[in-house]
This record gives structure tokens, C-alpha cells and sequence, in this order.
């Protein structure tokens, strides 16, 4: 298993903006520069402040009884986010000068989202990271199926690149979207529409991946859930030398069945759940998770998606057992 074991991260470091790309109606590519930064595993996230810089200077605030409370900061009419936001590292790599590029991909349904997508070359993005545990990625003899549904395919375009530089040849992507124009991919061909996998996305580091697309509204790919492809795949196995590893990102319901299919079919399965993260290091608690745990007289404990996960075996989360 290939899994980076360093927890070496930066805190509050500034990041220089150095695009800020439209990959579809709603999502933005954030790609920053910066002239160090640990190493980080596919699976990881950053605390990303998403707003401008704070004036810390006492004040004192005044409301009426039947008011709510005025912010400390900002004004009504601008509104800013209180709280770092977490997003999964959608690439990272390092220039021939050395400096550390890396991406985020944003959907915009908020505050901090939208002033995210106003952010312009030049400008400076402080963030914390990586934080949190990867995907313990297989050896490259180990066939690996990928999948990603909307906000969790990000992650799994930076396993593109480390399956790649790995030696990785036997690897297949799925992912889903609502509807075309809410698929966060840059496509390099059009996808079959009946589920075959095609190369068909432009991966980073150009890993030479095949893919399978799915929409709700069959606007592009096969028509159907990222699950209904994986079940089509999952039906073919027998075709394959090896146990493959199953390597998920998306909504909850979505990895729910991820978890039931992959159990009947005998895979290996790794989900990175989605979580509310307050502070993305573990001080905050808001992200628990119940996973087994055979020494606890009731047979689990509760877990933190930020710091034990967000990446976790199947198995160990207790509420996925059903599928």
C-alpha cells in the first residue's frame, strides 16, 4: 500500500492566485503557487480562508432585543465567510523553478464559494494543510476502479496523477454529474453513451486513463448514476486478473451504494466521506463519524472525518455497513 505518512502541514500560509478557470456553470479552478509545501496524499484537503483579510481589532457591538446579532466583521450589504472552508486537493505538482502548485475546484452555492470565484491572478489565498488521512493507494499490479459523484471528483483527478506516476496501467474512472453542465472535467473526447470506458477526460500529468460519464439526464455519457455504471463494471469483473480496490468520493447516498455494490461483488473499497468541517483539525468535533472499533464494549466509537478521514476503509464505517 502506498500511503505518505508524513503529517508535516503548513498553517495560514499565503498562496499566490495564479488562475482561476470556469470548468463548467457552477464550478471554478483554483490553481496557487507557493514556494513550499509538504507533501500531500490524494484524499487530503485544505482549510482555505474565503474571505479578505480580518481586522482583529476589539469593537464593540450594539443590537436591539428583537435584532440578530450584527457580525463582527463586514456589513450586511458584504457579507464574508466566518469559517475556513475545507476542499479536497484537486492536484498538486511542483514547476522546474521548484514552486509547488496546487489546485482546489469550487462550486459556487455560498458566500465563501462566491468570493472564491471572484478571486483574480495576483491575489494571495491563505490556506492550511494537507490536512487529514488519504487513500492508501494499492501496488500497481492491482487493478483500481475510481469513482466520483459532483463535489467528490476533484480528489480523485490528483489519484489520476499519483496512479500515473506509480506505474498504474490497469485503472478506470467513473464519474457522475447531474447534468453536463455541472460535470467539474475538462474533457478531451466525448464519452460513450452506452457505459464502455474511453479516454475521454484530460487527467493531469496526462495519465492516460479510460473513463466512463454519467448523467442524470443522459445530456452527456450514459444516461443513469455513477452506481449504475459501477454495477455494469462490477458484472464484468470476470474478465479481470486480480482483486480490484474500489477508491470512492461523493455525496453520502452515493457511497452508500458504492460500499452495498462493492461488498456484494468481494472489492476492496476506500470511501472519503463528505463531512461539515468548522476547523478541519480536529479541535471542533462537528464532523463525527461512527466506525467499528472491537475494543469498545458496544463494538464502535465515534470518529472525526477531519483528522481519521476523511478517507476510510468500507468496513470501518458503521453506517455504510448496510449499503
Amino acid at each position: 500500500m502506498n500511503s505518505l505518512s508524513s503529517t508535516a502541514c503548513v498553517c495560514a500560509r499565503d498562496a499566490r492566485v495564479v488562475n482561476v478557470t470556469a470548468i463548467c456553470r457552477e464550478h471554478v479552478e483554483v490553481e496557487l503557487v507557493l514556494p513550499e509545501f509538504p507533501a500531500s496524499n490524494p484524499g487530503q484537503f485544505l482549510q482555505v480562508q474565503c474571505a479578505d483579510e480580518v481586522d482583529a481589532t476589539p469593537t464593540t457591538l450594539t443590537w436591539l432585543a428583537d435584532e440578530f446579532p450584527s457580525p463582527p466583521f463586514g456589513d450586511r450589504q458584504r457579507p464574508q465567510a466566518f469559517l475556513r472552508r475545507p476542499f479536497s486537493i484537486a492536484d498538486q505538482c511542483r514547476d522546474e523553478s521548484g514552486q509547488n502548485h496546487l489546485c482546489i475546484i469550487s462550486r459556487t452555492v455560498g458566500v465563501g464559494t462566491g468570493w472564491l470565484e471572484r478571486l483574480r491572478p495576483g491575489q494571495t489565498l491563505n490556506i492550511t494543510g494537507p490536512l487529514g488521512h488519504g487513500f492508501d493507494i494499492p501496488g500497481p499490479d492491482v487493478p483500481v476502479v475510481c469513482i466520483g459523484g459532483g463535489g467528490g471528483i476533484p480528489p480523485l483527478l490528483y489519484l489520476a496523477r499519483r496512479l500515473h506516476e506509480l506505474g498504474h496501467r490497469d485503472v478506470t474512472t467513473v464519474f457522475g454529474a447531474t447534468t453536463r453542465e455541472l460535470l467539474p472535467l475538462r474533457l478531451s473526447g466525448e464519452p460513450a453513451t452506452d457505459g464502455t470506458p474511453r479516454r475521454c477526460v484530460d487527467f493531469p500529468a496526462g495519465a492516460p486513463f479510460e473513463a466512463i460519464i454519467t448523467t442524470n439526464d443522459g445530456s452527456l455519457g450514459m444516461a443513469g448514476l455513477v452506481t449504475d455504471a459501477l454495477h455494469r463494471w462490477c458484472v464484468q469483473l470476470k474478465t479481470r486478473q486480480g482483486r480490484p480496490t474500489t477508491l470512492a468520493c461523493g455525496p453520502e447516498p452515493m457511497l452508500r451504494e458504492v460500499a452495498g455494490l462493492t461488498r456484494k461483488f468481494n472489492l476492496d473499497c476506500q470511501l472519503c466521506i463528505e463531512r461539515t468541517m468548522g476547523c478541519g483539525l480536529g479541535a471542533c468535533l462537528s464532523c463525527v463519524v461512527r466506525v467499528a472499533d472491537s475494543t469498545r464494549p458496544d463494538g464502535w466509537r465515534w470518529a472525526l472525518a477531519c483528522s481519521d478521514g476523511p478517507v476510510f476503509d468500507r468496513d470501518a464505517l458503521l453506517d455504510y455497513r448496510l449499503g
